[in-house]
């Protein structure tokens, strides 16, 4: 609505998922794990940001090289488009100051025979399209009828200009009047436009050349982050593995070897059952 650039963050509520090897750490009590924690989520957080800074810049970039530029060029055709109606204008009303009309091949200098005329002439066109009818002024007259059951005047010179057409003969005229002595306030309006677009091409280059804010707090939280792993080891998940029941390594191998044996002297007395 401000045409100005708002960052709107919010941070996604989830569920804390910890590895198997940063379990085995918390369970350690070991002070690092907490402060790693925080660090993974606000590093989190800035790259979120970052993205977001990335994906703003493409779209400024794109404004200023892009966007802007062919506005203003289109804006600056439009513009040359509607100085020489203007010139046009300008003759007629010197060379012709008195109302004058045609519709078809007819010529009318009364506002009220000329806008019947317009207005029976339109009744036979089809609804859909725009049909010339006329001219006004050196303006060639054309009617758009659409679908929606509004209706517009068009006149035609370089480039063209709309007036909503109404069920009145006079009203039509006076309105096709107005709209040719107003030219001046279509060359103002494309003005004033492009001066816009030149402004806010501008910003956005400007907006482009602004640096990420939060780069070197990322910078040096993912420096601290890769110190952490490699503290708790956790980088490559090397963390041996620890038997929460208490028991030793010497004493998983005893067992295994008492369970062997067992196994073989069960296999001994099948052999002899057998025989």
């Amino acid at each position: 609505m401000t045409s100005k650039s708002v960052s709107r963050t919010c941070e996604d509520i989830d569920e804390a998922t910890l590895s198997y090897a940063e379990i085995k750490a918390v369970a350690t009590g070991n002070p690092l794990i907490r402060e790693k924690m925080e660090l993974d989520n606000d590093v989190q957080r800035l790259k979120l940001l970052k993205s977001s800074y990335d994906s703003q810049r493409y779209g400024l970039q794109d404004n200023f090289m892009i966007r802007f530029p062919k506005l203003i060029k289109a804006a600056e055709e439009k513009l040359s488009c509607v100085r020489e109606d203007i010139k046009m204008c300008d003759e007629q009303i010197t060379m012709a100051p008195e109302f004058t009309i045609m519709i078809g091949k007819v010529t009318y200098t009364e506002r009220v025979d000329g806008g019947t005329a317009m207005l029976e002439a339109i009744s036979k066109c089809k609804t859909g399209d725009v049909y010339p009818i006329g001219k006004f002024k050196g303006f060639e007259l054309l009617v758009e009828k659409n679908y929606m059951g509004i209706n517009y005047m068009l006149l035609r010179g370089k480039t063209e200009y709309k007036v909503e057409l109404s069920t009145s003969s006079v009203g039509n005229m006076v309105k096709l009047e107005n709209a040719f002595n107003s030219l001046s306030e279509h060359e103002e309006f494309l003005i004033k436009k492009i001066d816009q677009y030149e402004r806010d091409m501008e910003q956005s280059k400007q907006e482009y050349e602004k640096p990420f804010t939060y780069e070197s707090e990322l910078k040096e939280k993912l420096a601290r982050q890769f110190e952490l792993n490699a503290q708790l080891d956790l980088e490559n998940g090397k963390v041996e593995d620890v038997d929460l029941s208490g028991t030793t390594d010497k004493e998983h191998i005893l067992s295994d070897v008492h369970v062997a044996e067992r196994d073989n002297d069960y296999r001994a007395g099948y052999e002899d059952k057998s025989r």
